[in-house]
């Protein structure tokens, strides 16, 4: 038999010192047997045809990594990727490579610890992957959503589900064989975490610089005519609506929205989900099929219909929505302003009485302009680099922001500190303590290769 001739001869490949261990030839048909389809009830018959359904990918120990797992596994990849908001940058092949050696690897473990007579608990990682799905169900917006993108990636839930399992089950068997073979033998001493501080100074973390600051805020707001221009549109929407037509029809007429060719379809949201609060009590103040009156959010005016009520409170909404655009004129006009507070305070006004009387912060204005106290790295770039060289009493040049142009006060700044080795050794010494486990780890898989059988498929 072929498949059963590659395994020898891959055994007989092998120049290690003992044999490594074979499948049984009966296991290995049964995982070819339940990878290929036939075409008629009858395989025997003349006109019945083997149907490829999946295919091997590799062997370990007595276990088969099928091509689905190996792209389940990078299908995964990805979306743990989008869901921790990176991009993945290798190519697929790379990706490839790299998951299926991670396939590999688990495998191995699980045979190691499976040698060992060690168990996981089913129960635990069921409630994690419940955990998890959760996690996904809120990035992406609903349970619907989610599907969604999983179907997009040619997975079910189901499919999802029994592949996070297994990569919350491998992860336990990890952690019981680090904990039997691995970390027993890791020690980390005291000097040795005191000459990785000493190595590493300057790269050990330091506490940022606090600030006490004041501001005067002057919003970049849209002009007068391209606010009554969005008003008149509102009415004609109104109006087409009050005859009859289609919430769906008319969305797709006059919606600027990025749903607006699916006639205006947001999807389903949950309290609090909406970007702006107004947005948020609108929605969830509608019946079913109700629309509601303009609301204004800090994008443009929005017209909200409620299309169904789901469990937990979740609403189905769509929206007709009519940006309300910034011209380069309303910037000027709104830096115009901005350097008129300015030169107020360095003419000798107190910064308390300008910002009272002409800031646009609804927060800080009523106290004099007095936001409070920021560690400077909590702070946006922009306004880390304004504030970066400002000494205590002096102002910031304006900074413009997608909210506005920002003028800002020094009050008081409280020096930063490099952390010292006492207030960082405990850190350090599980750095270094990972470190070591890592290491040791590898060697320990390095080694499991050699007692434990591997064939991959290169077909």
């Amino acid at each position: 038999m072929e498949f059963e001739g590659k395994i020898l001869r891959s055994e007989a490949t092998h120049d290690g010192a003992g044999p490594r261990p074979r499948p049984p030839v009966l296991a290995v048909l049964c995982v070819v047997l339940l990878a290929v389809g036939w075409a008629g009830p009858d395989f025997a018959g003349a006109q019945s045809e083997p149907r490829l359904v999946d295919r091997i990918v590799a062997i370990v120990d007595e276990e088969a990594i099928l091509q689905s797992d190996l792209d389940r596994e990078v299908e995964l990849y990805r979306l743990e990727k989008e869901y921790s908001g990176e991009s993945v940058t290798a190519d697929p092949a790379t990706v490839r490579r790299e998951m299926l050696e991670r396939l590999i690897e688990s495998k191995l473990i699980i045979a190691a610890a499976r040698q060992a007579d060690m168990q996981v608990d089913d129960e635990a990682i069921e409630q994690s992957v419940d955990q998890k799905i959760q996690q996904f169900v809120e990035h992406f917006g609903s349970m619907e959503d989610l599907k969604r993108e999983l179907k997009r990636s040619g997975m079910t839930l189901g499919d999802y589900r029994n592949r996070m399992g297994s990569q919350l089950r491998d992860q336990q068997y990890l952690r019981l064989v680090v904990g039997k073979f691995i970390r027993p033998d890791v020690e980390v001493l005291e000097n040795e975490v005191r000459e990785y501080y000493l190595a590493n100074l300057a790269e050990m973390p330091a506490e940022s610089d606090s600030l006490t600051i004041a501001n005067i805020m002057i919003p970049v707001q849209p002009s007068v005519e391209v606010r009554q221009a969005v008003q008149a549109e509102v009415r004609i929407i109104q109006e087409a609506l009050a005859t009859g037509r289609d919430f769906v029809d008319v969305a797709r007429e006059f919606s600027r929205g990025p749903n607006a060719k699916r006639g205006g379809i947001v999807g389903v949201v949950g309290p609090g989900d909406l970007f702006d609060a107004n947005l948020d009590r609108a929605a969830f103040a509608l019946s079913v099929g109700e629309v509601s009156e303009p609301v204004v959010s800090s994008r443009g005016v929005h017209l909200l219909r409620l299309d169904s009520v789901q469990a937990g409170n979740r609403r189905a909404i769509s929206q007709i929505f009519l940006p309300i655009e910034v011209t380069q004129a309303d910037v000027d006009n709104a830096q115009n302003a901005i350097e008129d507070a300015r030169q107020r305070v360095l003419a000798g006004e107190a910064f308390s009485l300008v910002a009272a009387e002409v800031s646009g912060d609804p927060v800080s204005a009523g106290n004099g302009g007095v936001l409070g106290t920021f560690v400077l790295e909590d702070l946006s770039p922009q306004f880390q680099e304004g504030l970066a060289e400002v000494q205590v009493g002096q102002l910031t040049e304006p900074i413009l922001t997608p909210a506005g142009w920002y003028l800002f006060k020094l009050l008081e700044r409280i020096d930063g500190h490099m952390y010292t080795y006492d207030e960082l050794k405990d850190n350090l010494h599980q750095v270094i303590e990972n470190q070591k486990i890592e290491e040791l780890l590898a060697e320990y898989v390095a080694g499991l290769r050699e007692r434990f059988f591997i064939d991959e498929k290169t077909g």
